[in-house]
């Protein structure tokens, strides 16, 4: 065992920090073992995005190992970069490739100081601080900026842990307020989440909002995500009408008018249109605005309703009967029922056609093949008057739905897109073509009555895996007779308990987020294998839903930000019409 040395040495023979790093030399990771010294007991197994990580690039950063009495060599820093190293090893071995080797530093002057390194291996795992959410977010989005090129990112998003998708939510997410941040990272948000959470931040609980429904997502049993489609369009509706009614707001301070509070029942102002001059004429604002009690409030819409505040004071006629009180506010009431349910069928529509877009990208299903022979062959309704529509309102959805090019002012608007579509996606211009038509028919007042169309349409769309909105779960109960709990855009009576978001992401099993074998071959990299299975599940194109999460708090320098990767559901096809539908779409994009 090497002496300590002392102050009293002379400085030539004092060792350099170089020196007491040890000798750096590297190894087959197989012949090393953990040093019965380690510190680390319990979380040492490395996650999927570590594995992935030293699967692609090896161990960046050296490990450091020390001479055993038997021999060998025993691990007692970075044990979880080691084991990494371990499995890529064993894995190229198994399939014949060069074994990929490990840096490390050897300590030999530690061959018999037990309690050295021991000490050595808990500043290793005790004096290691996590980077903030913050910093990782950041860090991921000038990554993103940074990549000279496609395959770059590409390489960078699979050596992560990433999706190129969560990659490049990256860049929005960094924008969101620390809060919101804070918020959303203690509700374990993904990248791709945060970045929604941020388009909708303004609106206050939004963050809980979507973690509820996340919450629903997860009790679904196919794990789709469509309850947070759903409450994030429901959200983004909000977010508009509020910049409208903050534009209208400006407008009319601009132009000098008095803006008034939310009525309250005490308050003597009056609509104009319940107004009159004393010859019995209608007040219009324009006339109104000399008044000195002239005002106005933004309505949900963000439309300016004019008002007087004081009409007696001013000598304007009241029009209404005595309870004209009463009335105003069961009018109001009315009026902001109509405005939620059409908000909520407009919402719902943006997620409904998203998920037509999907829908009509992959091979036709028995029930979408029954539906689109039945609405031609028995001249549906809703394609019976679908050519009866005006040409962009109807080209419009065909063309959103086949992603084709606008085809507004054309006179053949589908002739290109016909002309390029092979012999395998022709029935999804089929599926299109019916698609549009019964979207045409389902207004955004499908609530307001029982609506057998839009009741086919929606329930044919469920079958087909699109989660309904609470909205359009409740036009097709009304519909079916069933009994309806109406669509209140209030907070619910009783609401999914909300928990305080925690400062430390909670630790899922990840499950490792491969490249695809185009993503492989353009970078050059190996293919990088999960522990179980050593199989790839196969995944249908544009359905995998991926996700980040937080590393642990005593991560290893070579430990990325890991990922979770949603499984999608293959189109049920014969093998062959998988194949010649695969080489259209690879060759269309």
């Amino acid at each position: 065992m090497s002496k300590t040395t002392t102050t009293t040495q002379p400085a030539a023979e004092q060792p350099t920090a170089l020196a007491q790093l040890g000798r750096l030399t590297e190894f087959d990771p197989r012949t090393l073992v953990v040093d019965p010294r380690n510190a680390r007991k319990e979380g040492a197994k490395p996650d999927a995005a570590l594995l992935a990580s030293v699967s692609r690039i090896g161990v960046q950063e050296p490990i450091s190992v020390r001479p055993l009495p038997d021999g060998q060599y025993g691990v007692f820093k970075g044990q979880r970069r080691w084991l990494a190293a371990v499995d890529a090893a064993e894995k190229a071995a198994k399939k014949g490739k060069p074994v990929p080797s490990i840096p490390a530093f050897v300590r030999d002057d530690l061959t018999d100081a037990d309690s050295e390194a021991l000490l050595l291996s808990l500043v290793e795992n005790t004096q290691r601080r996590r980077m903030t959410d913050r910093d990782t977010i950041s860090g991921a989005a000038q990554l993103e900026l940074l990549g000279t090129n496609e395959v770059g990112r590409r390489r960078a998003a699979a050596v992560l842990g990433m999706s190129r998708d969560a990659l490049k939510a990256a860049k929005q997410a960094a924008e969101l307020k620390p809060e919101q941040l804070k918020e959303g990272t203690g509700y374990a948000f993904d990248l791709m989440e945060l970045a929604d959470l941020q388009s909708v931040e303004d609106i206050p609980r939004a963050a809980y909002r979507l973690y509820a429904a996340k919450k629903k997502d997860a009790q679904d049993a196919k794990q789709r995500r469509g309850n947070w489609q759903h409450e994030l369009s429901q959200l983004r509706e909000e977010q508009a009408a509020q910049r409208r009614r903050e534009a209208a707001t400006q407008a009319l301070t601009d132009a000098g008018v008095k803006v008034l509070p939310h009525r309250s029942y005490d308050d003597t102002d009056r609509r104009l249109s319940d107004l009159s001059t004393g010859l019995g004429k209608r007040i219009t604002a324009k006339a109104h605005a000399t008044c000195g009690g002239h005002a106005a409030r933004v309505d949900d819409d963000g439309e300016p309703v004019f008002y007087c505040t004081d009409p007696e004071r001013y000598r304007h006629k009241i029009d209404g009967v005595p309870d004209a009180a009463e009335a105003d506010a069961q009018a109001k009431k009315e009026r902001a029922r109509v405005i939620a349910n059409n908000k909520a069928a407009r919402a719902a529509r943006k997620v409904r056609k998203e998920f037509i877009t999907g829908l009509c990208r992959k091979a036709l299903s028995e029930a979408a093949w029954a539906l689109v022979l039945g609405a031609i062959l028995h001249n549906a309704d809703p394609v019976r008057r679908f050519p009866n529509k005006s040409d962009d309102n109807r080209n419009r959805d065909i063309a959103a739905f086949t992603k084709a090019a606008d085809p507004k002012g054309k006179a053949e608007p589908f002739a290109e897109l016909i002309k390029k579509t092979g012999k395998a996606r022709r029935p999804n211009l089929l599926l299109a073509y019916v698609a549009a038509a019964y979207e045409a028919e389902v207004s955004d007042r499908a609530w307001e009555s029982r609506d057998e169309t839009a009741r086919a349409w929606l329930t044919f769309l469920a079958g087909e895996g699109y989660q309904l909105s609470d909205h359009e779960a409740a036009i097709v109960a009304k519909a079916e007779d069933k009994p309806v709990t109406e669509f209140d855009a209030e907070e619910p009576t009783q609401p999914i308990e909300e928990p305080e978001p925690a400062d430390e992401q909670p630790q899922d099993e990840p499950q490792e987020n491969e490249a695809s074998e185009e993503e492989q071959a353009e970078t050059g990299q190996p293919e990088a294998e999960a522990d179980e299975p050593e199989e790839e599940p196969q995944e249908a194109p544009e359905e995998a839903d991926s996700a980040e999460a937080e590393p642990e708090a005593d991560t290893d320098p070579d430990e990325p930000q890991e990922a979770d990767q949603e499984p999608a559901e293959a189109p049920e096809e014969p093998q062959a019409a998988q194949a010649e539908y695969a080489a259209e779409e690879s060759a269309q994009e």
